[in-house]
């Protein structure tokens, strides 16, 4: 189905001279085929050394032609073995068969050898095509022949219907990157530039039709600790089609509410609903009511793992044959919630993984989800997922945590954005009753209670990964931990958390030249430092507001007296948005160590990294200190 044009890749870029003016101001774009000697014999990227390949240049230009036509040209730098895995290229797109298929397709590798260059073209036979759906196509493809040292590049044409997104930003380190577009003035497309560097191109106001926009030296994108959202982070270009169907929020609203798959679906009847709003109906409070109906829904429906904003067979469909994706479900909630008197609306949403909703900017692209919101009062909500086996009714959504979401009201007509955060922080505790025998062991008890999201990622470790795994878990893989008669309470109680009691004992590594050494910090699975690297460059998410404490009592042996015990000790953030504290007691040969830890927000911005490597430096170095024992 690829059909390849012979026509000249970048025609439409004569609409963009003035950008040539500032050309010497930027790295140096060649056309297709011609490569710079410089380029060949390149050893390492200049403001990224350790990467194993570069993007020399990533160019396009977006120009109304009837449709949207999209032309791009992409050059790479390989520098090693492991590098090359830049050469394998996976383009998706749509086919609209009244503008034609992907063309002006071809791929090159051009490599160095014995001081001569040599160039690869890409056999288009070996061009892969996979159809994901009526209308989605994936292309793949892997240059050949190419190795350490090697340049790669290829490029393509392709009519688009809507482009949300440039990102100048990736997984490999970009020297050039630039987003030319043309666009009819009929479309009123608004850019939102959403990048911290500053541009090398920077020609057209937001709202211009015409625009060159480009950056230079932008490093790669690394998954870093505590980060969950990717696009969020990434250097891009959002462009918001204002059309006049949807060109403000109380026009999606309305389409949203009028479409048959999303508005026209939440009063459909389903198959045996009286006897399940009566039941409803019997129960006193809201609290009550959304439990059961929520959790009637959960346990009988399947998820079939599609996340959408609208039904695709209808709720019914849905609902007879037990399974659908997360709107048909989540609409079969709010119905069965309404029905029943409580107070509830869809509310659609976006992952913020893939990107939060700004309600600054009017797009519905965005939504990948609908979920249920119960206003409960000015600070208390309820926002429903039944889809995940592991949600609570009471608990917002982990990945849909700290973002808004727009609320629409049915019978009112009407839209609301509400931000979804959780006021209180998430609270886990855990409690030690220990002994340490002469012979340098420890025995004693333990209760840890996990509240909300904490229930959740333990409820989903042990179900899934089995109690020998969980087990392992809770011990921090260490093998002279061993935990024993194993029980967990409340594991199916959505308003109360889980408490897991258990017997345990700890091979101390016995005496040494009368000293026994031990730890108190049992039981906490926070793992190693996170924070370790000099630089950060995406913003630290932990997700929700958390309260950690550990209580401690340790009874020492007959014989022994203490010799080294830690001292209380309280480390604050500069903001004071994080509390950490130590307090030790010592009475009549028992230990009381009790440790806190209260982060008061859960999301910090980059440039804050370095107090936050620090706190955690001096948490760890605390978490690390021993107790010493002597034998008297």
């Amino acid at each position: 189905m690829i059909k390849f044009l012979t026509t000249a890749f970048f025609c439409s870029l004569s609409l963009f001279a003035v950008a040539q003016s500032v050309q010497h101001t930027i790295p140096a774009v060649q056309p297709y085929g011609k490569v710079d000697m410089a380029d060949l014999e390149m050893k390492s990227c200049d403001f990224e050394p350790d990467a194993n390949a570069e993007i020399l240049f990533d160019k396009a230009s977006l120009v109304s032609s009837g449709g949207v036509l999209l032309q791009r040209h992409v050059r790479i730098k390989i520098f090693n073995d492991f590098g090359k895995k830049a050469a394998n290229v996976r383009v998706a797109y749509t086919y609209y068969p009244q503008y034609g298929d992907i063309s002006d397709f071809k791929g090159e590798t051009i490599s160095l050898e014995d001081g001569k260059v040599t160039i690869t073209p890409l056999d288009k036979k070996n061009a892969n095509i996979e159809k994901t759906n009526n209308w989605h196509y994936i292309l793949t493809f892997s240059l050949p022949n190419v190795k350490a040292g090697s340049v790669i590049e290829y490029q393509y044409s392709l009519y688009i219907r809507d482009f949300s997104a440039w990102y100048f930003q990736g997984n490999l380190p970009t020297k050039y990157s630039e987003i030319q577009t043309v666009f009819p003035s009929s479309w009123g497309v608004m850019v939102v530039p959403h990048v911290r560097y500053p541009f090398v191109v920077n020609i057209g106001d937001q709202d211009d039709n015409k625009q060159v926009k480009a950056l230079a030296n932008v490093p790669s994108f690394k998954k870093e600790p505590y980060n969950n959202s990717i696009s969020d982070n990434l250097q891009r270009m959002e462009y918001l089609h204002l059309s006049k169907l949807a060109n403000s929020w109380p026009n999606i609203s309305n389409l949203l509410l009028k479409l048959p798959a999303f508005g026209g679906q939440f009063n459909r009847t389903l198959t045996g609903e009286d006897e399940i709003i009566n039941e409803a109906k019997k129960l006193k409070t809201v609290d009550e009511k959304t439990a059961f109906i929520f959790n009637l829904v959960k346990n009988r429906m399947q998820w079939n793992e599609i996340t959408r904003c609208y039904s695709k067979d209808g709720t019914v469909s849905a609902w007879n044959k037990k399974t659908g994706n997360s709107a048909e479900i989540n609409i079969i909630v709010y119905h069965l919630l309404k029905a029943a008197g409580v107070k509830a609306y869809p509310i659609v949403v976006s992952n913020k993984n893939w990107g939060r909703i700004d309600p600054n900017e009017p797009i519905d692209a965005h939504f990948d989800n609908v979920l249920v919101y119960i206003p409960i009062d000015t600070l208390k909500k309820y926002v429903l997922d039944a889809t995940d086996k592991f949600n609570l009714y009471n608990t917002i959504p982990y990945n849909y945590l700290d973002i808004y979401g727009f609320s629409l009201d049915e019978d009112k007509g009407e839209y609301n954005f509400v931000f979804l955060d959780s006021v209180e922080p998430v609270s886990q505790s855990v409690f030690l009753n220990a002994a340490i025998s002469g012979d340098g062991k420890m025995n004693g008890t333990l209760e840890r209670t996990s509240y909300a999201y904490n229930k959740i990622n333990a409820l989903r470790k042990y179900k899934t990964d089995g109690e020998e795994k969980y087990i392992k878990f809770l011990c921090d893989s260490n093998n002279n931990i061993k935990l024993q008669a194993v029980k967990l309470k409340d594991m199916e109680v959505d308003s109360l958390p889980l408490t897991l009691n258990a017997n345990f004992n700890v091979d101390l590594g016995g005496v040494t030249d009368g000293y026994i050494y031990f730890k108190t910090n049992l039981f906490m699975t926070m793992g190693a430092n996170p924070f370790l690297s000099e630089n950060r460059f995406s913003d630290i998410d932990f997700g929700y507001r958390d309260n950690y404490s550990v209580n401690g009592i340790y009874k020492i042996p007959n014989g022994y007296k203490i010799d080294a015990l830690p001292k209380s000790v309280t480390i604050v953030m500069p903001d004071r948005s994080i509390i950490f504290k130590r307090t030790v007691a010592e009475d009549n040969g028992t230990i009381v160590i009790r440790y806190m830890l209260d982060h008061k927000k859960s999301l910090y911005f980059s440039e804050v990294y370095p107090d936050i490597k620090d706190f955690y430096k001096k948490m760890y170095e605390v978490l690390n200190e021993q107790v010493v024992l002597k034998k008297m």
